[in-house]
C-alpha cells in the first residue's frame, strides 16, 4: 500500500515545489507585473523627496524669521499709535474745554454789551433831561436851600449822581474790554489747540497706514509660509507612502528569499510546538513582539502570536502586536465594533507584516481576511473566519 501510494506522494511534492517557485517568482518580480516603480526607483524618489523636504523646511524657517522680524516693527508701530491716540484724546479734551470757556465768555460779552447799551441809554436820557432842565447853579441852590444842612444834602446828592454815572460807565467799559481780551485769548487758544489736534490726527493716521502696510507685508510672508508648509506636508505624506511601498517590496523580497527554505521541498512549516501554540516574550530583532498593554492570552491569540513569531524569525521580520484581544467597549472606542474578531480572541493587528504575501501566510496557517491597505496588518488563523 505504501509502494502504490509513493508516486502520488512524489507528484504532490513536485506540485508543491512548482507552486512555491511560482510564489517566489511572483514575489521577486511584483513591480514588473503591474508596471509599478521598482525598488531602486522608489529609493531615488524617496531621496529626492527628502532633499525637497529639507529645502522647504529651510524656506519655512526663513519665512518664520522674517515674520518674527515684522512682528517687532508692528509692535513698535502699535505702541506709537497708542501713544499718539492718547495724546490726541488729551488734546481733544483740552480743545473741548477751551471751546466751552469761549462760548461762556461770548455769552458774557453779549450780556455786558446789552448792559452797556442800557446804561448808555440812561446816561443819554439824563443828559437830555439836563439839557431841557439845566441843573440849578450854586446861587439857586444856596437860595433854595432850607438851612445849611439842606444845602449840604442837596450838594451831596448832585455829587453822588455824577459819581454813580461815571462809575457805571467806567465799569461797563472796563468789563467790555476785559471780556473782549479774554475772548481774543480763548479764540487764539482754540485755534492753536485745533492745530495741535489736527496734527495729532494726521500723525495717528500716518502711523496707522504704516502699520497696515507692515502687516500687509507680513501677511505676504505668512501666506508664502502657509503654502510652503502645505507643500511640505503633502511631500511628507507622499514620501511616507513611498516608504510604505518600499517596505512592502522589501518584505516580499525577504519572504521570497525565505520561501524555498521553509519546510522540506516547499512544504508548509510544522505548527508551533505545544499543540494549540503558546508564545513567550523574547529578545532579539526578529520575530513577534507584544506591545505593552495588549492581551494575547484569550482565545486563539496565543497560537496566533506563536505562528507570527515563527514567521518573523524565518523571514527576518520585526513584527509588533499592537492589538490582540479587546473588550467590546474598547473595540468600539478604537474604531472596531462590539463583535469583531478581536473581541473573540481571534485576531492580531501586527505592523511589519503588510508586505508578506497571502500564500506565505497560509504556509504558516494564517490569513489576511480583509482587503485594503488599512487592514493589511490584520491577521487571523486559517479557519477562524
Amino acid at each position: 500500500m505504501r509502494r502504490s501510494h509513493a508516486p502520488d506522494a512524489r507528484l504532490r511534492r513536485f506540485a508543491l515545489l512548482v507552486a512555491a517557485l511560482a510564489v517566489t517568482v511572483a514575489a521577486c518580480l511584483p513591480m514588473v507585473a503591474d508596471g509599478a516603480p521598482s525598488k531602486r526607483e522608489l529609493q531615488q524618489k524617496i531621496a529626492a523627496a527628502q532633499q525637497r523636504e529639507r529645502a522647504l523646511h529651510g524656506s519655512v524657517q526663513a519665512e518664520s524669521g522674517k515674520i518674527a522680524g515684522f512682528q517687532g516693527s508692528i509692535d513698535d508701530l502699535t505702541a506709537r499709535q497708542h501713544a499718539v491716540e492718547t495724546t490726541l484724546a488729551v488734546e481733544r479734551r483740552q480743545l473741548e474745554t477751551t471751546q466751552r470757556q469761549l462760548r461762556e465768555e461770548r455769552v458774557r460779552l453779549t450780556t455786558l454789551k446789552a448792559k452797556l447799551a442800557t446804561d448808555m441809554k440812561q446816561l443819554a436820557a439824563q443828559l437830555v433831561a439836563q439839557y431841557k432842565a439845566p441843573p440849578d447853579d450854586i446861587v439857586t441852590v444856596v437860595v433854595d436851600a432850607k438851612g445849611f444842612s439842606g444845602l449840604i444834602e442837596r450838594m451831596d446828592d448832585m455829587k453822588r449822581l455824577r459819581t454813580h454815572n461815571v462809575a457805571v460807565t467806567s465799569d461797563v467799559l472796563d468789563a467790555r474790554r476785559a471780556v473782549a481780551a479774554e475772548t481774543a485769548r480763548l479764540t487764539d487758544l482754540e485755534q492753536r489747540r485745533q492745530r495741535i489736534a489736527n496734527a495729532s490726527l494726521v500723525q495717528r493716521d500716518q502711523v496707522a497706514r504704516l502699520r497696515i502696510a507692515v502687516v500687509s507685508e507680513q501677511m505676504t510672508f505668512v501666506r508664502v509660509r502657509s503654502r510652503d508648509a502645505a507643500k511640505l506636508h503633502a511631500l511628507q505624506s507622499t514620501r511616507s507612502d513611498l516608504q510604505g511601498t518600499l517596505r512592502k517590496i522589501q518584505a516580499r523580497e525577504a519572504a521570497a528569499r525565505a520561501a524555498p527554505t521553509s519546510g522540506s521541498l516547499g512544504a508548509p512549516p510544522p505548527p508551533p510546538a505545544g499543540g494549540g501554540g503558546t508564545f513567550s516574550a523574547h529578545g532579539g530583532d526578529t520575530g513577534f513582539f507584544q506591545a505593552a498593554g495588549t492581551n494575547y492570552s484569550v482565545g486563539s491569540t496565543p497560537e496566533l502570536a506563536a505562528r507570527l513569531d515563527q514567521l518573523g524569525k524565518a523571514l527576518g521580520l520585526h513584527l509588533i502586536g499592537i492589538s490582540g484581544y479587546r473588550t467590546p467597549q474598547h473595540s468600539v472606542e478604537v474604531g472596531g465594533f462590539a463583535n469583531d474578531p478581536h473581541t473573540r480572541g481571534q485576531a492580531s493587528d501586527t505592523p511589519g507584516i503588510e508586505g508578506v504575501s497571502e500564500a506565505t501566510l497560509e504556509q504558516y496557517g494564517m490569513t489576511r481576511p480583509f482587503g485594503g491597505a488599512a487592514e493589511a496588518d490584520h491577521i487571523q488563523l486559517l479557519g477562524s473566519i
